[in-house]
């Protein structure tokens, strides 16, 4: 009977006559203890989902047994832990270790990503993702994948594999979801428990529609947010409902256009939910806690939720106890409850279904999962994450299945984003010392991705402002190996204004730019890159009039060509705010440099490192920075300049008003963060830092001074607020240098999108 109720019952739900079907299976139980068969109906309504847990405990305190658990959204995930066997506190512990904030980020984390992504995503923060191609702009079919949501689900559940059957489940178990093409109830009764739940929870509009069956399920909410109607279709006795739906707004609160169109589905769902409470009878009990202070997404205030939930049930003690049974009855039914759940599945086979041009093995490799390895979820977990970390899939999905050999079958799909393969994303900075000191730029990414199945990809950059470019970029992996070849162009024009150390402007610095490289690389991991090249450029050095004078000449043409290496190792979890990580990133070049009618061979280095490390509110990040460059003669011309001076680079001291062909530099940076983390599609903490920084420049700019040292080692420091918005980073700081009749002793910084 149920293996034909598997591929009948969805269509029997929706012909609306589940209830003979399934009904005696359901109450069996109840029926031999001659007992009334009673459901629990858990509605949706977010971080109040809460309340569903405060109730399940009295309804143990006063042994209750429940035959049926329904649930929408969140009472869908509170009802599937019942149901799936989980006392009201082990669900306690998992509700207290649930990462809820994560699951409004799905993305991976940066020290999850290959090394290439970490670069692109470092160079463009304004993360769009905005899909390009003939047919024009396309967008996400949500704000979420919903890739976070399933992580948690899976973290919550465990292991879990496919069932037949949801009455499998110690107590039987029904979600609801909305199917969004047609705007009908979906009853999910089988398959993938965590699929169900998740399919049941996904708000339409913010987490991508999730398919179960050929069908695209949303938030069961739309439809039915407390699906009494479904307990009464499958033949129970009686009914415990628990309404948590969203109170209406009171006037003070309607300010926004978000807030009306919360009202607005308020409505809509509260009158859905008055349909449902007038199928309630004598017979039945409904619970509605007081949540009006917790809202949707509150979920730091879930065990408020969790106490409001249990006083609610205390109000109706004496109606509860009409449901109680006797000690015998009620153990017997609670030693369902004593499964032990296993740690671990042993998986006997590995099937991937990839909806991408990737090769199979490229995501296997990633997955590093294999025939005869133990399933558990963090394990899962890992590899999933590798797999998303390429950032071109939508979702990846796992679903263990077991045979009818008994064999366990772990299958995992990969769905690449339905609205790429190229992507447009975005880079905004401007920074300003309220001086003289004034840069901005706007740039623009575009990334055609997956051009093999070992993730060829091609990249170009344009950027306007105050320092201008144009690059393009062929990026070719050979197979599996790890190596892969690169051509790349860049046209620039940058534009650096020279002050002295009065603050007195000394001209601008032009150069322009036209530079081809072609390299060979090995990715040692996703942490770490060894890449050998070759590089030809030639440019122009426009100068300004007191190096002009100097130097004898306004313009300095030059021609540079020859090898180069580069090593980078990368942990940081953040470019702009890390609280933990490493990254060292080391380039060595070996080039012939023609200018003023002289050839000579050069050697350049130039080595930063940063760490971070966090306990608590507090981060300590250090930085150091060692530039070098050295002709093999006495060249009248040094091509390689670097330059210190500006925020966290010799605060205090003006912008890039210390120049030179040697750059010695460290720093060490306190941060506090300000606010506490909160459950929102915005992550965006704020701190409050200090800093001290000590340098030097070593060979004036161009060599004009002949070679002799520019500066004596050099004190500076800074206070500042950072905020770490979804943009960029945000800066406001003021900076103090060493205070003497040469130099300014402070300065105030604005800086928007640009990391330290």
């Amino acid at each position: 009977m149920k293996t034909g109720l598997r591929w009948l019952l969805p269509l029997l739900l929706t012909l609306g006559s589940a209830a003979a079907a399934n009904a005696s299976d359901i109450c069996q139980q109840a029926r031999t203890q001659q007992r009334p068969c009673v459901a629990l109906v858990l509605g949706g309504g977010g971080a109040r989902g809460g309340a569903h847990l405060g109730v399940i405990e009295q309804l143990e305190r006063q042994q209750i047994p429940i035959d049926l658990v329904v649930g929408t959204s969140i009472g869908a995930f509170i009802g599937g832990l019942y149901a799936s066997g989980h006392s009201a506190a082990d669900i306690a512990q998992r509700l207290e270790k649930t990462p809820w904030a994560a699951g409004f980020r799905d993305r991976v984390y940066r020290d999850e990503m290959p090394l290439r992504r970490k670069q692109q995503t470092d160079d463009f923060p304004i993360n769009l993702d905005l899909g390009v191609s003939a047919q024009g702009l396309r967008l996400p079919k949500g704000i979420l994948s919903g890739q976070a949501l399933a992580e948690i689900l899976h973290s919550t559940f465990g292991a879990f594999a496919n069932l037949t059957h949801f009455d499998q489940l110690p107590v039987p178990f029904r979600a609801v979801a909305t199917d969004l093409l047609t705007q009908q109830e979906v009853i999910l009764a089988d398959g993938s428990l965590v699929q169900a739940v998740q399919a049941s929870m996904s708000i339409p509009g913010v987490v991508r529609p999730l398919e179960i069956n050929g069908k695209l399920l949303v938030d069961g909410g739309v439809v039915n947010n407390l699906p009494i109607s479904v307990a009464r279709q499958l033949g129970v006795d009686r009914i415990i409902a628990v309404s948590i739906d969203s109170p209406l707004l009171r006037r003070e609160q309607i300010e926004s256009a978000f807030s009306i169109t919360e009202q607005l589905t308020s409505f809509l769902v509260r009158a859905g939910v008055q349909q449902q409470l007038q199928l309630l009878t004598e017979q039945d009990l409904l619970l509605q806690p007081d949540l009006v202070e917790i809202g949707t997404l509150d979920f730091e205030q879930i065990d408020q939720a969790i106490v409001s939930g249990r006083q609610s049930a205390l109000r109706f003690v004496q109606a509860l106890a009409d449901f109680s049974q006797p000690q015998r009855i009620y153990r017997d039914w609670f030693s369902r409850f004593s499964q032990q759940h296993q740690p671990g599945i042993t998986i006997d086979r590995i099937a991937l279904e990839n909806r991408s041009r990737l090769s199979d093995q490229l995501l296997l490799d990633r997955l590093q999962l294999r025939a005869g390895d133990v399933y558990t979820e963090r394990s899962i977990r890992r590899g999933l994450r590798q797999m998303y970390g390429l950032d071109t899939f939508e979702r990846i999905t796992q679903q263990l299945t077991v045979d009818e050999y008994g064999d366990t079958l772990l299958r995992v799909t990969a769905e690449e984003k339905s609205w790429g393969p190229g992507y447009l994303n975005f880079r905004l900075m401007f920074e300003d010392d309220f001086r003289s000191n004034h840069q901005y730029q706007l740039a623009a990414a575009y990334s055609r991705t997956n051009l093999s199945p070992w993730g060829a990809e091609w990249h170009a950059e344009l950027a306007l402002g105050s320092d201008k470019y144009l690059q393009s970029e062929l990026y070719w992996p050979l197979a599996d190996s790890g190596l892969y070849l690169e051509g790349q162009y860049r046209h620039r024009r940058d534009v650096q204004a020279l002050q002295d150390l009065q603050q007195l402007s000394a001209g601008e610095l032009k150069n322009l730019e036209h530079a081809v490289q072609f390299n060979t690389g090995w990715n040692i991991s996703d942490h770490a890159r060894l890449q050998l090249g070759w590089t030809w450029r030639d440019g122009r050095y426009q100068l300004p009039s007191v190096y002009a004078a100097q130097l004898q000449t306004a313009e300095v043409d030059y021609i540079r060509r020859g090898p180069l290496a580069e090593l980078v190792w990368d942990t940081l979890n953040s470019r702009s705010f890390p609280t933990r990580g490493i990254r060292l990133a080391s380039s060595y070049r070996f080039l012939r440099d023609t200018a003023l009618g002289e050839s000579v061979d050069s050697t350049s280095s130039s080595t930063e490192l940063l760490a971070a490390k966090s306990w608590q509110q507090h981060t300590l990040r250090t930085r150091w920075r060692f530039d070098h460059y050295n002709a093999s003669s006495d060249a009248t011309f040094a091509l390689e300049q670097f330059s210190l001076g500006g925020f966290l680079n010799l605060s205090g001291y003006p912008a890039d008003s210390l120049f030179g062909s040697q750059i010695q530099f460290g720093s060490l940076v306190y941060l506090y963060r300000l606010n506490e983390q909160k459950i929102s599609f915005i992550n965006a903490p704020l701190y409050l830092g200090t800093s001290v920084e000590r340098g030097r420049v070593r060979k004036d700019v161009f060599g004009a001074s002949g070679g002799t040292d520019a500066t004596d080692w050099l004190w500076a420091g800074s206070v500042f607020l950072g905020w770490d918005t979804p943009l960029g980073p945000l800066y406001f700081g003021v900076g103090m240098a060493e205070q003497d009749a040469a130099r300014y002793s402070d300065a105030v910084y604005l800086s928007f999108g640009k990391s330290y």
